[in-house]
């Protein structure tokens, strides 16, 4: 059974910290662990943390005050960590899974030692109970990021046998890896730029097609239209960071127009409603591209434009 180890950045996550972490505590597998670094939290958190690591000898934190984002506290406490495979996890998301034999078959394809690390295969957003009493922000997300997945799916990846493959990888977010493949990440988009790397490494890496796979899941069922544009903001910087850094050589005529045509088609074919929600996301996604030519950021700056709670 090989060793898991979770990795999580928290900075002022009281409101849901302990619904994510009670999530980790109840997985129906022995061999992990759980690495929390808090990065100058001032609110519950610490306490919340606490609390898990009373109830388990798995939990482990740091308290850090780096402040730079998220790829700088992971970066810290990955050197904490003796799991195999790393699962880095977003304080806001559950990591989502039926019972211990899905999770070893999620896990089977690391027996594959070319395997280096499996994609999101679908949006954390994306669980259609939970999008049917949620608001318009998560909807838009959902919807959105959903078909924006698909399209990546269609066009940089390749069937072989049950799995599919990335063939280019373009902005693929792989969270779930080979602790040995690991290199710090710098940029906004720190799973874009880990992709690449496990890529650059001749490593291969999975997605799949069944959404009930275990996968990482949101917490959260609402979504603030102003958090949504900071979010479109923080990934238009990310995109040019990687850009400028040569990790993701893309461009409008080879991505972001195909990828807008076929979200823009795909969300009218599923009806008036979801049209107009997939219009809406496209506007803010691109008033949030406009917006970060103007202004600066660096990751230090970017990891602020989070969610409020």
């Amino acid at each position: 059974m090989r060793k898991i180890s979770f990795l999580m950045a928290v900075h002022n996550e009281e409101k849901i910290l302990d619904y994510t972490l009670k999530n980790l505590l109840d997985i129906p597998y022995d061999n992990y662990e759980v690495i929390i670094g808090l990065d100058g939290c001032n609110d519950r958190s610490e306490e919340i943390v606490k609390k898990y690591v009373k109830k388990s000898n798995k939990f482990k934190y740091y308290n850090l005050n780096i402040r730079e984002g998220k790829p700088a506290v992971i970066d810290a406490i990955i050197k904490k960590s003796s799991g195999e495979l790393i699962i880095v996890q977003d304080a806001d998301w559950i990591f989502d899974f039926r019972d211990e034999e899905k999770l070893d078959e999620f896990l089977k394809v690391f027996d594959n030692p070319r395997i280096g690390g499996i994609a999101e295969s679908f949006p954390v957003e994306w669980d259609e109970n939970k999008i049917k009493d949620s608001d318009l922000g998560y909807k838009m997300v959902a919807y959105g990021t959903y078909f924006w997945i698909k399209f990546q799916k269609n066009k940089f990846s390749y069937k072989k046998g049950n799995l599919s493959y990335i063939k280019t990888p373009t902005m693929f977010l792989t969270n779930i890896f080979r602790r040995e493949l690991y290199r710090p990440n710098s940029s906004l988009g720190d799973d874009f730029e880990r992709t690449k790397d496990i890529v650059n490494q001749g490593y291969e890496i999975v997605i799949f097609d069944d959404p009930s796979i275990p996968r990482m899941k949101a917490v959260y069922k609402n979504i603030r239209l102003n958090d949504l544009f900071k979010q479109k903001i923080r990934t238009a910087v990310a995109r040019k960071q990687l850009n400028e850094d040569g990790v993701m050589p893309i461009n409008f005529f080879n991505y972001y127009f195909p990828s807008t045509v076929f979200i823009f088609e795909s969300g009218w074919k599923k009806g008036i409603y979801v049209g107009f929600l997939i219009s809406l996301w496209i506007v803010i996604t691109s008033f949030g591209e406009l917006i970060s030519k103007f202004k600066k950021y660096d990751t230090k700056k970017g990891w602020l434009l989070r969610a409020t709670r």
